[in-house]
């Protein structure tokens, strides 16, 4: 009987010690949590916005500074509670008690956190706290009750010359534009403009182009002002995007950047890589403080200006394809005076 008792209890530890050990084995690497207080505010009132990282704690991370970019929301202060270790992992928290001026729809944007899978690994990873909403209402909550006053009596108003007057150039002016904004719309119709038509903008790879190389002229990076230059970088690569593939690419994140791409960008490998390499490095440096080693950003570098160059229109000038048409009737005519030769011939 006892020997059953203490068998049963055996087998149901290693089941217990199984299943704990199976649901730790599925937890992530690292998890990053971001939260509020409230999500409702008035003007002015103060909100704790926390992020919350828990990792393993062979993981390195990048730890959120006191500047980090919260969209429209001043920090008033922030709070680093001390990491708590349970077991093989370690929770840190990040508080920041912010605020906002404004009423409205406010979001505090998602925040990206670099971490590496081990201490001496030197290429980070990007994971993000999501996004959060929050609402800012007036402080207004209605109108005043007045008390009611006896009615004044009525006055006798005088003739007013001058308002007439002005009344009367006030609706001359208006025929006036009326009439000249007729004359504008007549010509655009006859002529499809109004003025003289604008010159078509230079293709969006040399906007590019030019850019990428005033940028890469400059001394910045001799400045160590690495968050300057790549911030000027990625907001060039975006705007080409903006030019050669019509995104939103300047109001996006990285992520949707990567998303939204079209099938033929997405499907070539090699162009890929760049672009998604280009921008998480920038990320990096921009919002958690990654300063790059030289190689790294003679890469980046020269994979901004690859990527451009690879992804351009080409334009094939008109004269080109008139010579080319022009030599095909050409050889289309030589071709049918030498058969009707042979023909007379025979």
């Amino acid at each position: 009987m006892k020997k059953g008792i203490f068998k049963a209890i055996v087998i149901w530890s290693v089941l217990i010690w199984g299943l704990a050990l199976a649901r730790s084995e599925q937890k992530p690497l690292i998890e990053v949590k971001a939260q509020v207080d409230t999500a409702t505010i008035t003007i002015g009132d103060h909100i704790t916005y926390s992020i919350i990282i828990d990792r393993r704690k062979d993981v390195r991370i990048i730890q959120p500074g006191p500047g980090i970019n919260l969209g429209m929301f001043e920090i008033k202060s922030y709070n680093f509670h001390k990491p708590v270790q349970k077991g093989d992992r370690i929770i840190e928290r990040y508080d920041y008690v912010i605020s906002v001026y404004d009423t409205g729809r406010y979001q505090i944007p998602a925040y990206p956190l670099a971490y590496f899978l081990s201490d001496t690994a030197s290429k980070p990873h990007i994971i993000e706290a999501p996004a959060i909403t929050i609402y800012v209402k007036s402080l207004l909550k209605g109108e005043k009750k007045h008390t009611l006053k006896d009615i004044k009596p009525p006055l006798s108003v005088p003739f007013n010359y001058r308002f007439w007057i002005r009344m009367a150039v006030l609706v001359l002016l208006v025929a006036a534009l009326l009439y000249l904004l007729y004359l504008l719309w007549k010509r655009k119709r006859e002529r499809g403009y109004v003025f003289t038509p604008p010159p078509p903008p230079p293709p969006a790879h040399e906007v590019a182009l030019r850019a990428l190389r005033k940028l890469y002229e400059s001394d910045l990076l001799d400045k160590q002002q690495y968050k300057e230059f790549f911030s000027q970088l990625s907001e060039i690569i975006r705007a080409y995007l903006e030019g050669r593939y019509y995104m939103k690419a300047l109001e996006q994140t990285t992520g949707e950047i990567l998303k939204d791409l079209p099938q033929e960008v997405r499907q070539d490998k090699t162009l890929y890589d760049m672009l998604k390499d280009i921008l998480t490095v920038s990320d990096l440096i921009k919002f958690a403080k990654y300063v790059p080693a030289q190689e790294e950003t003679e890469r980046i570098k020269r994979e901004a200006v690859d990527f451009v160059q690879q992804t351009k229109i080409v334009f094939i000038p008109e004269e080109t394809e008139t010579q080319e048409v022009s030599e095909a009737l050409k050889a289309a005519d030589s071709l049918s005076k030498k058969s009707q030769t042979e023909n007379e011939k025979v």
